[in-house]
């Protein structure tokens, strides 16, 4: 891109971006329409969430133990008492051999014997020889672990998950570019109906690699971020953040209603059809949500922004000042213009045009980065969450909760301390509670739960800050592009992060300290980025590349400022130095 192009972009942007803030500050934050809005994202974003978790019930891990012949005719119950002298660890696949001799003496009374509780002894077995389970009896058939018999073989369970968020490295790259290119609308409307279809799908599969497939294109065809987005480019640059927060929270407010309906819905085909199910209404808000302005804006749909505008004050009941009809008129009139003397619409920057700029892919790599530890450490402390004391149900949704009252401090935290330092703050406060909640003795349970809980917290507000940082610091034009090719990047945090509780089998407290450490390296990435709390939404590459030359000229000026003090003291003290010199020797 030429200079005087760059400088003829930027000129537009900064002229329609301030008129646009100018406009929506007019328009107000939270009238009729934003509040309809607000609820239409939370509804949507509350099944999303429960969907995308689904597996932490569906696959869950469930107590199992041997099926031992010469014992079941007894009592074939799980926790049947015999289970106790026969079974060291039921937890195992290996049970002990029973005798041969036994086994192959007095056929005649075989069946008489193997109903008494005599055959049933740990005599009859060898108690130093062991063999594989022929098969698998489980304290309930609820998961998707006991319907196809994953028992024994745990890193098929694990795999779920795995896939899963692999399958959110596609969805994440590919709803950015949709987004991008055709509208906030259209992820917003089309990737709940993907993973609505998909999700039904799966729950009348036949066999675990039928399950797998789907779980797959579940993710890989839905989900993204379409709605922060949005929600960002709806109000003005002072309440941005509190609308997205105030948007978030609603949401974890529903998802968090998970673990009710888990408790209630316990068998997996079940839960899955209640949570995938609701989805398919979003296909109404065809009707209901309106295109982003700024989106429309930047991609010249200008009689399409103009509408929406004056809908929004329709609704919210509000009349415009005198200079926003003038500037709503003249952006027509310009279009109309156009339209008349033939002028066809400007290009569209492609992608790759914008990556050309050294500050961009730094950016990207630096919230990559962010995104890989953050979500590495926020989805492992979810999926973890089942294993740690207290009931599993209460708590994930204690754990999904936690993120209304975050999202009340980070609405007052980023507003008023910047971006940097609090999201610094929060990931190393993250790692101590962490890493304590490990080392806590067993006997406070309760204890290390809450030292758990506030972990989590701290990580949701640092994840969350994250994704704020990143719709700001990238144009419009490429906005969930760049956001979403990060969190690409980061979603292999995301992909490794069910594989985290197979660390306690060689360590108690493992995962959450290797959470604790994850969270330390985020804290030092975040020190890196820009801040935005000051800056508009940039529209254009010129722009955006901006972002953060105030603070870097501040820093600088300080410097010099220490540096010019600095000298000031070190020439009076040469001064006085040599003052003293000359008083001791005269000439």
């Amino acid at each position: 891109m030429s200079k005087k192009s760059k400088e003829k972009d930027e000129a537009m942007a900064s002229s329609e971006g301030f008129n646009l803030d100018g406009i929506l500050s007019e328009l107000g934050s939270f009238g009729k329409y934003q509040l309809l809005l607000l609820v239409l994202l939370a509804f949507r974003d509350s099944f999303l969430a429960m969907c995308n978790f689904n597996f932490v019930f569906t696959a869950a891990e469930v107590n199992h133990r041997c099926l031992v012949p010469e014992c079941e005719p007894l009592d074939s119950r799980f926790n049947a008492s015999w289970t106790g002298f026969i079974l060291n660890d039921p937890r195992t696949c290996q049970r002990p051999e029973s005798l041969r001799e036994w086994n192959s003496s007095a056929p005649d009374n075989f069946t008489s014997l193997l109903a008494s509780s005599e055959f049933c002894l740990s005599r009859r077995f060898v108690s130093n020889k062991t063999v594989a389970c022929q098969e698998l009896v489980y304290e309930n058939y609820n998961s998707i672990v006991a319907e196809f018999n994953l028992g024994c073989e745990p890193w098929k369970r694990t795999m779920i998950g795995t896939v899963h968020n692999l399958g959110l490295v596609f969805s994440f790259l590919l709803s950015g570019f949709i987004s991008d290119r055709y509208g906030r609308k259209v992820v917003i409307v089309a990737t709940p109906l993907a993973v609505g279809v998909a999700g039904l799908m799966k729950s009348f599969s036949t066999n675990y690699w039928m399950l797998l497939i789907l779980e797959f294109l579940e993710t890989a065809l839905g989900y993204g971020n379409a709605s922060l987005v949005l929600s960002l480019e709806t109000v003005s640059q002072k309440r941005r953040v509190i609308f997205s927060c105030i948007a978030d929270m609603m949401s974890s407010f529903g998802s968090a209603f998970f673990g009710l309906i888990a408790w209630k819905v316990p068998y997996w085909r079940h839960l899955m059809r209640a949570i995938y199910a609701p989805l398919l209404v979003v296909v109404f808000y065809i009707f209901l949500v309106d295109e982003g302005v700024r989106w429309l804006l930047a991609h010249n749909k200008k009689d399409e922004a103009v509408r929406v505008l004056n809908k929004v004050a329709k609704i919210n009941k509000i009349t415009l000042s005198s200079k926003a009809k003038e500037m709503l008129h003249s952006i027509t009139e310009q279009r109309s213009k156009a339209d008349e003397a033939g002028q066809h619409s400007p290009e569209k920057p492609h992608l790759a045009s914008v990556l050309r700029s050294k500050k961009m892919l730094l950016r990207v790599a630096l919230i990559a980065g962010c995104f890989f530890c953050g979500m590495f450490v926020y989805n492992g402390a979810i999926i973890n969450s089942t294993t740690i004391s207290g009931d599993k149900y209460l708590n994930l949704s204690v754990l999904l909760l936690v993120a209304v009252p975050t999202r009340i401090i980070t609405a007052l935290t980023l507003t008023r301390f910047g971006r940097k330092a609090p999201i610094c703050v929060a990931y190393c406060l993250c790692a101590t509670f962490f890493i304590v909640s490990a080392v806590v003795p067993k006997s406070w349970a309760c204890a290390s739960v809450m030292l758990y809980v506030f972990g989590q917290m701290c990580t949701n507000y640092g994840l969350f800050s994250i994704s704020v940082v990143a719709l700001e610091v990238f144009p419009t034009t490429a906005r969930n592009s760049l956001t979403n090719i990060a969190n690409t990047v980061g979603r292999v945090g995301s992909v490794l992060a069910p594989q985290v509780p197979l660390l306690e089998q060689y360590l108690s407290g493992m995962p959450s300290i290797v959470f604790g450490i994850v969270s330390l390296c985020s804290a030092m990435l975040t020190l890196l980025l820009p801040d935005t709390s000051r800056a508009a939404l940039p529209d254009f590459v010129a722009e955006a590349e901006k972002i953060g030359e105030e603070e870097q000229t501040e820093d600088e000026e300080a410097a010099e400022q220490i540096n010019t003090i600095s000298r000031s003291v070190q020439q009076a003290v040469d001064k006085t130095f040599i003052g003293v010199i000359d008083k001791e020797n005269p000439r």
